[in-house]
């Protein structure tokens, strides 16, 4: 699969100016220069994949989503970053009882296979 840097700038740009962010607000919360953002977002620049999962994570959006990868309706990819708000006001035996949970869950899903 070869990757379409133009199109995966513009829908970084999409998504980051949706959530109504700027190049230098983004650039400082990824750790990027505002020009390298800007080069990745126009499609001027091949970027790494952990820069590309950075983006993703503060942006909240799934690889698959900037990539245009459409892994079908059967996949559910839940981002880091929805992870962390659901653990973001949780005391450490809130955390501990929902990770067991789905553990719980994946380990019931399995049966159903």
């Amino acid at each position: 699969m070869k990757i379409d840097y133009l199109m995966m700038g513009e829908r970084l740009k999409r998504q980051r100016i949706k959530q109504k962010l700027t190049q230098e607000q983004l650039a400082e919360a990824v750790d990027l220069s505002v020009s390298h953002l800007s080069h990745i977002e126009n499609g001027n620049t091949k970027t790494s994949l952990q820069t590309v999962l950075n983006i993703a994570n503060v942006l909240n959006i799934s690889i698959d989503k900037i990539l245009g990868i459409d892994f079908g309706t059967k996949t559910r990819h839940v981002p880091i970053a929805e992870i962390d708000v659901i653990f973001k006001d949780c005391a450490k035996d809130e955390k501990e009882f929902l990770i067991e949970n789905l553990k719980s869950l994946k380990s019931q899903l399995k049966k159903f296979k």
